[in-house]
């Protein structure tokens, strides 16, 4: 089983949990079927998706005052790895401008 962390930063590295009291929101997919989705955490904008079996997930970032509304990304979990997806914004515009992978093979 494997492990995905999300988490929303602005261009300087800095939490952006929530926009006009609203939070993000993470939803994950595989095949077009709808997986499961969480709001990120407040304090630290991260959302935590635990025991995943290995397979392809769309990755998505949502909430209706960024642009774009919904920020899709593939990944490719395998077993016994933890993947990170960064989603940085610049957060005056509320416009994405990048997402950054990291994968780490976990000891078990």
């Amino acid at each position: 089983m494997s492990y995905l962390i999300v988490v929303i930063r602005n261009e300087q590295g800095v939490s952006m949990s929530s926009i006009d009291g609203e939070l993000i929101v993470v939803l994950l997919t595989s095949e077009g079927q709808f997986i499961t989705q969480q709001p990120v955490r407040v304090t630290v904008a991260d959302a935590i998706f635990a025991n995943l079996p290995p397979g392809r997930y769309t990755v998505i970032a949502r909430h209706p005052s960024l642009d774009p509304t919904e920020a899709r990304q593939e990944i490719d979990l395998s077993n016994n790895m933890m993947l990170g997806v960064k989603y940085i914004y610049a957060e005056a515009e509320r416009q994405l401008l990048r997402i950054e992978l990291i994968e780490r093979q976990l000891d078990v």
